[in-house]
């Protein structure tokens, strides 16, 4: 079975033979069975009689790994989190105390913040005054800005968004992927807007180039700016 051949990906100190085809393996699991029936498969090794040592020792190695690159999946999937702990208890009543240290679910942060959607809270004070131009800001700058803003939305992307946008084919149920889409929206309504504004057809040109450089910065690639500019030549 696949799933057990990556049980054997490894040697007897949990050094991974090929780190890259492992991890793609754990990320991409969902597509093809639940998370939960991953960890209760192994279990269910780790369990039968004629299971060895080595695989034993192997399929711990394999659930630190899991837990190690993965940590959030565990936070936000208490179910997943509950076997793997039997596991853990499992292993400390067979006194097997070396491989249970492996196991260190305990350790795993909570990750909830990456499920919070901040929400705008009206301001009852004095209106501030807030400016939209860019004009003081070199390209790399603003691609910096930008990069900035799109680095904090997609750390809080998970696998389970897009998988379940793929399902489900919409944003429903799917906030986080909902508020990501809709600021790369702001920001493509943003740039038609600096284009918009200036009166002259050599004004605009000016503002594409400016946004060109930003998508061609060589340091920071920003291919979403480059659509947007796209988006905006279209409007």
């Amino acid at each position: 079975m696949v799933i057990y051949s990556f049980v054997f990906s490894s040697d007897d100190e949990g050094n991974l033979k090929d780190v890259s085809l492992v991890r793609m393996f754990l990320m991409m699991h969902p597509w093809y069975i639940p998370s939960t029936e991953l960890a209760k498969k192994l279990l269910s090794k780790y369990q039968e009689e004629d299971c060895s040592a080595e695989t034993r020792n192997r399929i711990c190695h394999l659930v630190r790994y899991w837990i190690s690159e993965f940590p959030a999946e565990f936070d936000l999937n208490p179910e997943l989190s509950e076997q793997i702990k039997g596991l853990k208890v499992l292993l400390s009543k067979e006194g097997n105390d070396r491989q249970s240290c492996l196991i260190d679910i305990e350790s795993v942060p909570s990750y909830e913040w990456k499920r919070q959607v901040t929400q705008r809270v009206p301001s009852l004070g004095k209106k501030r005054k807030m400016s939209l131009l860019f004009d003081h800001l070199d390209a790399s700058e603003l691609a910096e800005h930008l990069t900035y803003l799109e680095y904090k939305s997609f750390c809080k992307i998970l696998f389970q968004d897009y998988h379940s946008f793929v399902m489900h084919g919409c944003t429903v149920d799917n906030p986080v992927l909902e508020r990501f889409i809709t600021l790369f929206n702001s920001v493509s309504q943003w740039i038609q807007m600096m284009v918009l504004s200036k009166p002259t057809a050599s004004q605009r040109a000016s503002v594409f180039t400016q946004f060109i450089l930003v998508a061609q910065v060589s340091t920071l690639p920003v291919t979403n700016d480059l659509l947007r500019v796209e988006g905006s030549a279209q409007a």
